[in-house]
């Protein structure tokens, strides 16, 4: 088991000195990556950071962590301009990007800084934006023409330094988005599930990626938005999605900012431990 630090960014957590505290102290604790929330808005404030500008930051001063999101609404920002965002990131870290797959749920957001639609339309401008971005992070001069984007000469130099590119993590439930990523990811994230159902969807995604990609094996993630004050209920929990098969158990800093690093401390002496 590998874990996961998320972030919180909204109000109360938006402290350049607090967010970079937390990013070095859970590098020094040995947890495998720092996620952030991609948000623009929130139900409950509009108070964000652009995730990738934090997560180019955070880079300057780390050095081995992995940095990404849960998730990237991948309809939300043109998908060519995303994947040189994601290109850069990966090429200023050395090569520690995660990319978090999702289509966007939050509608306030999307029609204030993008373009809101249905489900569908969503889910079909998720598919189009990975066939286009997967060319270019490759280092193809990309000519592209589909229903929602066109893409004349399209490179984006320098490449990602992971190779074929960064990978995938997929935040979804819904059908045809487990159709994608049984295409495309190389890690499964969801939130809000139980251990029972975490396991049969897994086996179902694993066994779908396996038709389309022989070989390939989705890994195990989960975000955890459970707020742990007592080790043996936090022990409990994450065994139990251990044993549904996750691998790298995400929780949600959610503390308060001036208990955050030391709340690093703790998990790393009292949960860290025993996995």
């Amino acid at each position: 088991m590998k874990h996961v630090l998320i972030y919180p960014v909204k109000k109360g957590y938006l402290d350049p000195v607090v967010v970079s505290n937390v990013a070095k102290k859970a590098e020094s604790a040995g947890f495998y990556a720092f996620l952030s929330w991609d948000h623009y808005m929130l139900p409950d404030a509009p108070d964000t950071f652009d995730a990738w500008s934090l997560l180019a930051y955070l880079s300057g001063i780390t050095d081995t962590i992995k940095l990404g999101t849960v998730v990237t609404p991948l309809p939300f920002r043109p998908p060519a301009q995303l994947a040189k965002i994601v290109s850069t990131t990966d090429v200023l870290s050395n090569g520690r990007t995660i990319v978090g797959v999702g289509a966007g749920w939050h509608r306030p957001e999307f029609e204030a800084f993008s373009n809101w639609d249905t489900p569908g339309v969503r889910v079909d401008r998720t598919k189009e934006a990975l066939s286009l971005m997967t060319r270019l992070w490759q280092g193809e001069t990309v000519d592209f023409m589909g229903d929602h984007n066109t893409n004349k000469s399209a490179l984006i130099m320098p490449s990602p330094i992971q190779r074929p590119f960064p990978p995938l993590w997929f935040g979804v439930r819904g059908k045809r988005m487990l159709q994608l990523a049984s295409m495309y990811a190389d890690a499964w994230i969801p939130t809000n599930i139980e251990p029972d159902e975490y396991s049969s969807v897994l086996t179902q995604l694993r066994e779908m990626s396996s038709q389309v990609r022989p070989g390939a094996i989705v890994k195990g993630a989960l975000q955890n938005f459970e707020l742990f004050l007592n080790a043996d209920s936090c022990l409990e929990r994450i065994k139990s999605f251990e044993e549904a098969g996750c691998e790298f158990y995400g929780s949600v800093w959610s503390y308060p900012a001036d208990e955050m690093v030391d709340r690093i401390d703790w998990y790393k002496e009292s949960i860290m431990p025993y996995f």
